[in-house]
């Protein structure tokens, strides 16, 4: 059984006009942005989406079945001055999470069904060009990305501490490294 939302989708999908939202939200370190391509503010999912016309741009959104990263580009036009700090600091944003739905829209221009996600990842580099509004390039990462960075553990009782202070579990290592073992007789 087909609910009439989905005959409603269809049906805009295969129009000749197709007006679609695009919605990011950037999750900052201090602040979680959330902006829409739309030219006025929308609200979805309880928050308000601030609206930046055409968003500046998105880069095409590519996927795959083989393991490797993949990634996006965001620009942002017209940024309110007041967001601008937030791409100056790289901790703000560098490893952060950030989501891209996509939403049909009605002739009313209102919602569909729920926006779905097109591109989950995390936020690296955020250049910024500034003039009468600031545009910011913000390219977003593949979480497959982390594995290509080293792991630097070092498997002692110091390192074991500095990530779980309470786990002693690693404190004797190093009376056993030269300890000689005798597994099956007496010694």
């Amino acid at each position: 059984m087909r609910t009439t939302t989905s005959i409603d989708i269809r049906t805009v999908l295969a129009s000749d006009n197709c007006p679609l939202l695009v919605l990011a939200q950037l999750d900052f370190k201090s602040a979680t942005l959330r902006v829409c391509n739309a030219g006025y503010s929308f609200t979805w999912d309880g928050y308000e989406w601030l609206g930046l016309g055409e968003l500046g741009g998105i880069s095409g959104v590519t996927e795959g079945g083989d393991l490797q990263m993949y990634g996006c580009t965001l620009q942002l036009t017209g940024i309110d001055p007041n967001y601008v700090y937030l791409a100056l600091d790289p901790t703000e944003f560098q490893g952060r999470d950030a989501t891209i739905w996509l939403a049909p829209l009605d002739k009313d221009y209102k919602i569909l069904n729920n926006p779905v996600i097109v591109f989950k990842g995390r936020m690296d580099v955020m250049p910024i060009e500034m003039g009468d509004t600031a545009t910011i390039q913000l390219t977003i990462e593949s979480k497959l990305i982390d594995w290509e960075r080293p792991r630097m553990r070092r498997y002692n009782h110091e390192d074991q501490i500095s990530q779980y202070p309470n786990d002693l579990g690693l404190q004797f290592i190093p009376q056993m490294v030269e300890k000689e073992l005798y597994w099956g007789r007496p010694s």
